[in-house]
């Protein structure tokens, strides 16, 4: 079967918007600033006065998650005594987990939740070591349970997500972003507004692994929509690819015809990543129309396997802003 190419995989041909693929030069001049600020939007401003680095947004895991055990074990009437034995057990485990012993861990947070099926870090804990080794459906009965339990519970939802993503759900994954985005909006957790995406989907790419990150909202600053980024089989980040809304161009086409007047513009970014730093800058194509997630990843793969020739690319200065 041949490989569809870039284009093809934008063609809404069953909406009234112009086929959604064009030069940047369609909409207008591409300033070299703003794809610096595109670039620089996904570093700390204090980093910005040297050369961008390859930092992403902070992230779900920083944000304050419930505690483990937590008050529902004293509502059972199980002594301070059983929950700081539950506690030591737990930190046990995940010392393991993080020496690289999951296995270990699992068995350790398993028999917490024999005794505790409540415990919701040791829900969390073995939900997760479920996923990465593999064991969807254990996994998945996990993290439903706790989320079941704590419905606000950002890592919780964060991998349920990654799950049903895997599992190819995509009913359930857009009810899951709906219900995080307004969990996001509502400011119940403390620290969730400060991130600004979450994880989508995680998939290998030849002997790398693509991490797929959703942003809230891509209206706001550093508007964008989803961005993969590729680690090698070292942990260590080569590439970032960013599909970007543009408000200058968006209404910039607007101001033209009025027929425009609901039409959104968005640009393919890249960043090549060198030594931890983003190196150099490439804008791609710009299309007219909000692709859903699946053409974004077919796209995305297409981009990252037989890259495009650039509309603009440019280097970044090791002594921007110095």
């Amino acid at each position: 079967m041949k490989t569809p190419s870039f284009l093809s995989l934008f063609c809404f041909r069953d909406r009234l918007v112009p086929c959604p693929i064009g030069p940047i030069s369609h909409i207008g001049p591409i300033s070299p600033i703003a794809v610096v600020g595109a670039l620089l939007t996904c570093a700390p401003a204090a980093a910005q006065t040297t050369n961008a680095p390859a930092a992403a947004p902070p992230h779900i895991t920083e944000v304050q998650q419930p505690l483990q055990p937590d008050e529902a074990a004293a509502a059972k009437n199980i002594s301070e005594a059983k929950i700081a034995e539950y506690q030591k057990r737990f930190e046990q485990g995940y010392a393991l987990q993080q020496a690289g012993k999951p296995a270990d861990a699992l068995k350790i947070y398993e028999g917490i939740l024999a005794e505790q099926p409540d415990a919701k870090r040791s829900l969390l804990e073995a939900g997760r070591i479920s996923f990465q080794t593999g064991n969807l459906p254990k996994a998945e009965a996990y993290l439903e349970k706790l989320h079941e339990i704590v419905p606000d519970f950002p890592e919780a939802i964060e991998l349920l997500i990654q799950i049903n993503q895997q599992l190819g759900r995509d009913v359930a994954v857009e009810l899951l972003v709906r219900d995080f985005t307004d969990l996001r909006a509502s400011g119940k957790i403390d620290g969730l507004k400060d991130s600004l995406c979450f994880v989508r989907e995680r998939l290998p790419f030849h002997d790398e692994t693509i991490v797929v990150s959703q942003f809230f909202d891509y209206t706001s600053d550093p508007n964008t929509v989803w961005m993969g980024e590729v680690y090698d089989a070292t942990g260590k980040l080569k590439q970032r690819l960013l599909l970007n809304y543009d408000n200058d161009a968006t209404r910039a086409l607007r101001s033209k015809d009025e027929k425009f007047a609901h039409t959104q513009v968005f640009t393919w970014i890249g960043h090549d990543i060198k030594d931890g730093q983003v190196a150099t800058i490439n804008a791609y194509l710009q299309i007219f129309a909000l692709p859903d997630y699946n053409k974004f990843r077919s796209a995305m793969l297409v981009i990252l396997t037989n890259p495009p020739k650039p509309i603009y690319s440019a280097p970044v200065p090791t002594n921007a802003g110095q």
